[in-house]
């Protein structure tokens, strides 16, 4: 299989580059290799290198950003998609594209499937939600993948979980919040599951995410710690009120597959402990105890 990745440079790309090098023949394009937008390039590139799948990653990922210069967020999030299904279309191309849990309100008391119906509230989730709407009218050959609380990259990252190792090593207390939920997922167990998903799974929509039950960011935070050597009760648990942020975060974000339960599907996504372990002390060496 030949696939072009679009938004190679990003965390998730970079994962996924990873994790199918050797397996499949990578065409990896950043941004500024290939803007999403540019109808033209997007045309060429699938024109010249006829891939057996368009996976697409590009996007934009800073949810209070995207509250405040909802331009920035369409434009990647939707407009992007929308033309790369397009011009997919046209080729004969199938398309992957990777969304998100934020598609959902968050007011269920349990993890979304792929029957509940979409209802963001922030910005980002709106973009991602047309998004995903363009994808399905331009590209009848496609899989829309929804997932979150992504981690991954390296020691620099600004993510969670570097960015919760960097406080710690300079020492005093963490407070993170309890009261927002989600399904903590790596990127790499991401990378693999969804190049299953492509050879054994119809086209549709299909959430995944790392196995295991939720966590709160609190109940994540500690696992972070643990993993690298420091103290988890140095994480103190608070209430998001307590620190207001532009875009309003879903109280749930965790998320299971209904539809590959039906399918009988099982794309043997480890449990995201597990996973987190191995990459804090794998991947954030300079960040341990």
């Amino acid at each position: 299989m030949k696939a072009v990745v679009f938004g190679a440079g990003g965390m998730l790309g970079a994962g996924l580059c990873d994790e199918w090098e050797g397996r499949v023949g990578l065409i990896p394009l950043d941004h500024g290799q290939c803007d999403v937008c540019d109808r033209t390039r997007v045309r060429e590139v699938l024109g010249s290198e006829k891939p057996d799948i368009a996976v697409l990653l590009a996007g934009a990922t800073n949810v209070d950003r995207c509250e405040t210069d909802p331009l920035y967020a369409f434009r990647a999030n939707s407009l992007g998609p929308s033309v790369v299904s397009q011009v997919s279309r046209s080729l004969g191309v199938p398309v992957l594209f990777v969304s998100t849990i934020a598609v959902f309100d968050g007011d269920k008391t349990s993890p979304y499937t792929e029957f509940d119906d979409p209802s963001p509230r922030s910005v980002y989730g709106r973009s991602k939600l047309q998004g995903e709407n363009a994808v399905r009218s331009f590209s009848p050959d496609h899989w829309i993948v929804r997932t979150g609380w992504l981690f991954g990259g390296g020691e620099k990252d600004s993510k969670f979980v570097p960015s919760l190792l960097r406080k710690a090593r300079e020492g005093g207390v963490i407070r993170v919040v309890r009261d927002c939920v989600g399904s903590p997922t790596y990127t790499r167990d991401l990378a693999a599951a969804v190049l299953k998903l492509v050879d054994t799974s119809p086209f549709g929509l299909y959430h995944v995410v790392g196995g295991g039950p939720a966590a709160s960011r609190f109940e994540l935070a500690r696992e972070v710690l643990e993993a690298a050597g420091y103290d988890p009760e140095d994480a103190v648990p608070c209430q998001s009120s307590e620190y207001p942020l532009p875009a309003p975060r879903p109280r749930m974000e965790a998320a299971e597959s209904l539809a590959l339960r039906l399918l009988d599907v099982d794309l043997g996504m480890p449990l995201w402990r597990d996973s987190l372990k191995s990459y804090v002390r794998t991947c954030l060496h300079s960040l341990l105890r």
